[in-house]
């Protein structure tokens, strides 16, 4: 019998470690998994029922959860005064596509904000954007520099090089235009996006459409990070010549696409 004891206390144990190792696995996958706050109904709304404050409430779900079309608590001003398109049962979510647009585009301009438009080239990203969407804004400049000449009698030589980046990492979406109202056939399926931004941030993109080809990376809800423009660095001809570091140059053979089969039996021993 007491050849069973120590047996019985291993079994114990491994059980007992067992146990610890999964609720600790557990608390890290539920620590990893991030949250949102998103605007869902406090009561039940039927079509045609004008959403208040009183009707909406908060309500924090899994980021990987959230719908596509899903409001961010943070904006829930843009769904007060609004009527609902389609029946909501209490506490489910409230999508861009259940209200009517029918107020005033300045009452869902955030405080501090500013409404602007940007033009986007037909195709692309701009044909999915929606509004709620969080989007980054790309510009390629060419930008235009001088240089000290090896002739210091010499006035110094301007040299200009092209460059892509981040201007703007995290821009919120007001409202789509239609697309195809810029003219010209060759802007088919072209238009414009509103994005709300601090007042000199408006500025900039403004001016930023006179002097750069901008273009737009949608982003996840929710998504933290890449917020500083100075974390995706640049992309110029530097980035292109670092690419050819360690590559060998690949040489065509006389007869191209066939296979030596020495060569084939070589590199199978």
């Amino acid at each position: 019998m007491k050849n069973f004891i120590p047996l019985v206390l291993a079994v114990l144990l491994g059980l007992a470690a067992v146990l610890a190792v999964g609720r600790l696995l557990k608390a890290r996958n539920q620590a990893k998994e991030k949250t949102t706050s998103v605007v869902c109904v406090a009561r039940n709304i039927t079509a045609g029922d004008v959403l208040t404050a009183d009707s909406v409430m908060e309500k924090k779900i899994a980021v990987s959860a959230r719908p596509a079309q899903a409001i961010s608590w943070t904006r829930s001003e843009i769904v007060v005064g609004q009527k609902a398109m389609r029946s909501i049962s209490q506490g489910d979510y409230v999508l861009l596509s259940d209200v009517g647009l029918s107020r005033s585009m300045a009452e869902i301009v955030g405080e501090g904000e500013w409404a602007v438009s940007l033009s986007v080239p037909a195709g692309g990203i701009a044909r999915i954007v929606q509004p709620g969407d969080e989007v980054a804004v790309i510009g390629t400049f060419r930008i235009k520099s001088k240089v000290k000449s090896a002739d210091l009698s010499a006035a110094p030589e301007e040299v200009a090089k092209e460059a892509t980046m981040v201007l703007f990492p995290r821009v919120r979406v007001l409202d789509v235009g239609a697309m195809g109202s810029v003219r010209g056939a060759e802007d088919v399926g072209a238009g414009e996006i509103i994005l709300a931004l601090p007042p000199q941030q408006a500025q900039v993109l403004i001016a930023a459409q006179r002097k750069a080809a901008l273009t737009l990376a949608l982003r996840r809800p929710g998504d933290e990070g890449a917020v500083s423009r100075l974390d995706t660095g640049m992309v110029d001809e530097m980035t292109f010549d670092n690419l050819l570091q360690g590559m060998e140059s690949v040489q065509l053979p006389k007869v191209p696409g066939v296979v030596k089969i020495s060569s084939v039996k070589e590199s199978s021993k």
